[in-house]
């Protein structure tokens, strides 16, 4: 199912805001989530729409975010919100950037409805995360967190972000000499919470083959829909692979992921799910270095 929503996702024409192919992804999506059985995060629809100008024409545009609920056992505890945006950065397939992360979190979504969680856990695509609203008051997932989430306190928040392609430096004898670097997978903001350094270092314990690099967000910068929460002082990770050699690219085509990998990093991912279950996340916001990574 993650290679079938990636594929079905990964629109020739790509999903820019304001053309066709945002719709159509936008009504896949939206059957996908009824179909895995997700609680509308408001009211009896999915769809969070929303209206901003163009930062550069002035054009008034809409924006469509989308959200559901899978329903915890325990409501007293603090929900867990996984992530990704959906809109493509150009008028191409697009598949790293981000179908195959949004695929994951579907399938995940699936999982998790099998299983019961405690948790409750939030389901979010977001639009509008490429230039030019990237950081700007109209990308999705400010304005989710900005509409729908200020008086809410998530245990954490998981956004995934380029997390099908494999790892390369760009320098072919380090590529070659390193085994097993395609699969390396870089994971921000385990500083963001005592319990979380823990969680990301015990979880990974149980992956082989995928090469987890846990680092400090403010090495990197915000790159992501992360961004929001993480100015709010919500507890978050941010899993990613970073910009590949066709990222923003027509060649980013589903050829070019390797669903071997994601499956492991929806492995991984399930794997901190189930350990944040437990995890008294609510407290111990202050910020650790996690320094033995």
């Amino acid at each position: 199912m993650i290679k079938q929503d990636t594929e079905k996702l990964s629109l020739s024409h790509g999903r820019r805001v304001g053309q066709p192919g945002h719709e159509t992804a936008l009504r896949y999506l939206q059957k996908r989530m009824e179909e895995a059985g997700l609680k509308p995060f408001r009211r009896n629809e999915y769809a969070l729409p929303y209206s901003g100008f163009h930062p550069e024409s002035g054009r008034m545009l809409n924006f469509t975010n989308l959200a559901g609920v899978i329903e915890g056992t325990d409501s007293t505890t603090l929900p867990v919100l996984i992530g990704a945006h959906y809109d493509s950065a150009i008028d191409g397939p697009c598949s790293d950037d981000n179908a195959a992360s949004v695929a994951l979190i579907l399938n995940t979504a699936e999982i998790l409805m099998g299983k019961t969680p405690r948790r409750n856990v939030v389901v979010a695509f977001f639009d509008a995360e490429e230039n030019p609203y990237f950081l700007t008051e109209n990308m999705g997932s400010v304005r989710f967190y900005e509409d729908h989430c200020r008086k809410t306190d998530f245990a954490c928040v998981i956004i995934l972000d380029m997390i099908g392609h494999n790892f390369q430096t760009g320098i072919l004898p380090v590529d070659l000499l390193i085994p097993g670097i395609g699969e390396l997978l870089f994971i921000l903001g385990s500083e963001s919470h005592r319990e979380l350094p823990d969680i990301v270092e015990h979880a990974s314990s149980e992956i082989e083959k995928l090469r987890i690099i846990p680092t400090m967000n403010r090495y990197i910068g915000d790159r992501s829909d992360h961004h929001a929460f993480r100015k709010a002082g919500q507890p978050y990770l941010f899993l990613s692979k970073g910009r590949g050699k066709h990222s923003h690219k027509p060649e980013d085509t589903v050829d070019w992921i390797n669903f071997s990998g994601v499956k492991r990093v929806q492995d991984f991912l399930l794997e901190i799910l189930k350990r944040l279950e437990e995890a008294p996340m609510h407290n111990g916001r202050d910020a650790v270095n996690p320094s033995r990574f």
